[in-house]
């Protein structure tokens, strides 16, 4: 049962609620780096068949949109990625190749047709032990995890606006945020 009131120390004046979303609604966010820091397109996976049109208007143009029944990353969405917009990314930016990219071994990353392309355009896959990416990935231990705590402090100060007090942090508006 939610009662609309958030528990928290007597006198602080900016409080929010960070309600957990519609489970059934996922997207997944895949963001590549290159050893001098140069952020590569971000992918952003969703559940839908057609974008909704406050999606397209509000996403970076620099970004990606990818689409799978669940939200998730699926072996497809991961290759067509690599393949078709970090390649050229590549290209354009005038990488040297070959380039190695670091990869969890989660099994959408794993397809023959993808190391068969990678291998081609001279991308080579090093894919870490399973369950180890928290330890051994430098995004996850550099990036991500400092990422995550800024991510909370902002939906944070996101909510505590006078504007937003009611409203939650969604698909359609997640980019404006992040």
């Amino acid at each position: 049962m939610e009662t609309g009131k958030v528990l928290a120390p007597k006198g602080w004046k900016k409080l929010c609620n960070i309600k957990k979303g519609n489970e059934k609604e996922n997207i997944t966010v895949l963001i590549c780096f290159t050893a001098s820091g140069k952020i590569c397109p971000p992918l952003v996976v969703f559940p839908y068949i057609k974008p909704p049109r406050a999606v397209v208007e509000n996403i970076p143009k620099t970004w990606v949109l990818g689409r799978s029944d669940s939200g998730w990353m699926k072996s497809e969405v991961f290759y067509e990625y690599i393949v078709k917009e970090l390649n050229k990314w590549l290209s354009d930016n005038n990488i040297k190749r070959p380039v190695l990219l670091f990869i969890d071994g989660h099994k959408s990353h794993m397809t023959l047709a993808l190391s068969e392309a990678c291998e081609k355009n001279q991308i080579i896959l090093y894919s870490l032990p399973p369950n180890t990416t928290h330890k051994l990935q430098p995004v996850d231990i550099i990036v991500f995890r400092p990422l995550k705590v800024e991510w909370k402090n902002t939906i944070r100060e996101w909510q505590s606006l006078p504007e937003n007090v009611n409203n939650s942090v969604t698909k359609t508006n997640f980019y404006r945020i992040f």
